[in-house]
């Protein structure tokens, strides 16, 4: 038996026969053609492929049981058919008389390269598109069948040193019992298409796919990041027992879902949720949601490609509020385009686009959009229970410029006989560090915080999360971060305004304590984590969660806090 220690990306139990997947490419030839004729023989090779693959993908969209996976796939269509992707491939045709396949893998080589160099973490998904669309083309130009899940005929543990994404939609599903794999960051399209079929996943296990054999056993405990290779029989009944466990509480935590969410102690946690489109309501409504603490409405036209219409928007934003009627208020952030979220005919090439023209700042350089979006949100108001929240803010005179323009739209439907909430609240997401220092002055303009633990742990560590060589670092329980977020929560006590939480942090059942210790009674979190969230709360003692904040404030390294707030999770009983 070998053990293996890797990281989880999606929780879960599994043992079953593995299945091996390797990408090996095929032997490409790289002479070079002799005459233009054979040169235009290879271009019109590349035009015919590419017209193939654009027909897989299309087909597989149409397959797309989720929003996770449409998404995915169009990005994909859309790499497939870049201008500046295209040209550099039909360049090593015409003018260097590179044969297809070489031209294919040489431009992808290159933009791979560029990608990394600019910052590898922030372009993760695009490589992986990228490599996803490489190997189908030279599949299809080699007439080589590239390695693939469709093959599976029994329930596996698949163990592959990567998966891409069109490997993973295009296998039937019901037949992965679990992904093992060397490499793939959290972030990865493939981690968020386990995530969403439910698949446990682990990855970071180096060389795995070169040390397992398909046919043999395995066993896997994803939540710990733990594989057995060729397990022993009281490591496989362990596993089973502990899936069968998991199935039991998490059937027992939905049924619980209409409970609220109290302390011991009597004081009551207020769970909404953080929504990417309108499929994820039913799910966050089972799930016992109290409203949506989170609307990211970039995803909408992410997924168009395009800039959707106001008419368009008015209608999702009013659909988002009438399904949470009776249940609680939405909070519709406005586009956080940018960054690694580029909108097609928008992108602009910045040196670090993390720290550039995203969120508010490009919205103020695309007024024509952000008056689009504004005005769908106010139409949308006028049914009541919504409000808008502005991210990326770093001051009060980038949030003064914000608002007076959100004025300015205001008037412009007045003078139209635009109906709206003339109360309707506007907030900011405190996520840049200088917010979170000057949320006094932010405080007296806005009538909510919401703290975006993501970004506000990234910036303040100058830490990425999904960069493997940084991930360490990135800890939203740093007595830094810790002491801006008590700082937030303070000022907004002092200003009379709400307040809420929906990072990650507000997610995670060993840090809901000292979330909720630092002051936030109201935590918004994706769907699947409500039934967790909830139950900690009800064996949680407020009082005690405000001690530990306190003790953890008082601290000066992540190693002392982590021990507390594991000692505090491990006394709840969970």
């Amino acid at each position: 038996m070998v053990s293996l220690q890797g990281e989880c990306i999606f929780t879960g139990f599994a043992c079953g026969r593995i299945f091996v997947l390797r990408h090996e490419l095929p032997d490409i030839s790289h002479e070079r053609t002799s005459c233009a004729q054979e040169a235009d023989r290879e271009l019109r090779k590349y035009e015919e492929a590419r017209k193939r693959v654009s027909d897989q993908l299309h087909a597989l969209m149409k397959q797309a049981i989720s929003n996770d996976e449409s998404t995915i796939l169009e990005a994909q269509s859309f790499m497939l058919s870049d201008p500046e992707y295209m040209a550099a491939i039909r360049s090593l045709i015409t003018k260097e008389h590179l044969r297809a396949p070489a031209a294919v893998e040489s431009a992808s080589s290159h933009f791979i390269q560029t990608m990394s160099q600019v910052n590898a973490s922030l372009f993760k998904e695009n490589i992986s598109d990228i490599q996803d669309i490489a190997s189908r083309l030279i599949a299809v130009l080699t007439e080589e069948c590239p390695a693939d899940l469709r093959s599976l005929t029994e329930k596996s543990v698949v163990i592959a040193d990567t998966l891409l994404p069109s490997e993973l939609l295009s296998a039937d599903r019901n037949l992965i019992s679990a992904i093992c794999m060397d490499r793939g960051g959290s972030a990865s399209h493939v981690a968020i298409l386990a995530r969403a079929m439910g698949i446990p996943c682990i990855t970071a296990l180096n060389d795995v796919s070169l040390r397992a054999s398909s046919g043999a056993y395995a066993a896997l405990d994803a939540s710990r990041g733990l594989l057995w290779l060729d397990p022993d029989e009281e490591t496989v009944r362990r596993v089973l027992s502990l899936k069968e466990d998991f199935r039991k509480e998490h059937s027992r935590l939905i049924s619980q879902s209409t409970l609220p969410a109290v302390t011991t102690d009597g004081v009551e946690i207020r769970l909404e949720c953080n929504l990417e489109s309108l499929d994820d309501i039913p799910q966050a409504l089972t799930n016992g949601a109290m409203g949506a603490g989170l609307f990211r409405t970039e995803f909408l036209v992410l997924e168009q490609g395009r800039i959707c219409s106001e008419d368009e928007q008015t209608e999702i934003y009013s659909s988002l509020a009438q399904q949470f009627s009776g249940h609680g208020q939405v909070t519709i952030r406005t586009f956080d385009i940018g960054s690694d979220k580029v909108l097609k005919g928008y992108g602009v090439r910045e040196a670090n686009p993390a720290l550039g023209c995203r969120a508010v700042r490009f919205l103020m350089d695309n007024k024509d959009i952000f008056r689009s979006q504004l005005r769908a949100i106010l139409r949308a108001s006028a049914g009541g229970g919504i409000r808008v929240m502005f991210p990326m803010i770093s001051g009060s005179d980038e949030l003064d410029e914000v608002l007076s323009f959100f004025e300015t739209v205001k008037s412009e439907c007045r003078q139209e006989g635009i109906a709206f909430d003339e109360d309707i609240k506007a907030g900011v997401m405190i996520e840049v560090p200088s917010a979170a220092l000057t949320c006094d002055a932010l405080a007296s303009r806005v009538s909510f915080f919401s703290a975006g633990t993501n970004d506000l742990t990234q910036y303040t560590l100058a830490a990425d999360r999904t960069n493997g060589k940084t991930s360490g670092l990135y800890k939203e329980y740093h007595p830094a971060v810790l002491r801006l977020l008590k700082f937030t929560a303070d000022a907004a006590e002092r200003n009379g305004i709400s307040l809420s939480m929906c990072g990650e942090m507000a997610a995670q059942v060993r840090l809901i304590p000292l979330a909720v210790g630092l002051g936030y009674r109201t935590l918004s979190m994706n769907p699947s984590s409500l039934p967790d969230a909830r139950k900690v709360i009800r064996h949680m003692n407020y009082a005690a969660c405000q001690a530990l904040a306190k003790k953890a404030l008082g601290m000066t390294n992540c190693r002392d806090i982590e021990k507390i707030l594991d000692e505090f999770y491990e006394r709840l009983g969970n």
